[in-house]
């Protein structure tokens, strides 16, 4: 069981969480940024273009006087989103020290603004994670889940390398929500043959039964849920 992230998971250059629209990567690569960046210098690339209500930027006092790097969009005016990263990306992306978190929107064209840097994360090395809540659209079934991942490799043009199970109904999440979510996450693994590496669980729902059960597939991963929605 790891209540912390897991370091031994994470590329020491740069890692992509990817998903649909909801499905709480934005949460995991906020909670990572700040985790990691008690060791590292860490690059948080806000690179959803999409989500202009939930996304990144709206809560950036959170990182400040943090060992965190922010970059997002030319504009600062959250209201503002469109498909244009700043220049600052391409500098993380080729830093030799820092460790990169980005964030991708969750449709076709947010997976497209990161898939411009392919050649460049080519050659530094990447890890790319698919975080899945069975409580979104779109992803309540293996089927729909295995879709959506492969949608999001064709348009990176990069392979998915492990899933997040991030399975959640927000403040009316339940024990039994997340256990019910587990098997699906791992079938989806084993079809992709891929890690599944983290379950995702706020601390208010830790009992010793759904940790027990959790520990049969995965680590558990404790975040704090700073994006409200």
């Amino acid at each position: 069981m790891c209540m912390t992230v897991p370091l031994s998971f994470v590329n020491r250059k740069t890692n992509i969480f990817v998903g649909t629209a909801g499905s709480g990567k934005s949460e995991i690569a906020l909670n990572v940024s700040l985790e990691l960046g008690e060791f590292f210098n860490v690059n948080l690339i806000d690179a959803d273009v999409i989500n202009f209500y939930y996304n990144l930027r709206s809560i950036k006092h959170i990182i400040e006087n943090k060992n965190i790097n922010f970059i997002s969009t030319h504009f600062e005016d959250k209201s503002i989103d469109l498909p244009v990263l700043s220049g600052r990306v391409f500098e993380a992306l080729g830093d030799s020290n820092g460790v990169n978190i980005i964030d991708v929107g969750g449709d076709e064209l947010g997976s497209r603004v990161i898939g411009q840097f392919r050649e460049l994360l080519d050659k530094k090395g990447y890890s790319v994670f698919y975080v899945a809540n069975i409580y979104r659209p779109f992803n309540s079934n293996e089927e729909e889940i295995l879709q959506n991942m492969q949608e999001i490799e064709n348009i990176l043009g990069m392979n998915i390398t492990a899933i997040i199970n991030n399975s959640h109904l927000l403040s009316e999440t339940k024990p039994e929500d997340i256990i019910r979510s587990l098997k699906i996450i791992q079938n989806v693994a084993d079809k992709k043959d891929i890690p599944y590496i983290l379950t995702v669980v706020e601390e208010n729902l830790f009992e010793e039964e759904l940790l027990e059960e959790i520990k049969k597939y995965s680590l558990v991963y404790a975040i704090k849920r700073y994006i409200i929605r």
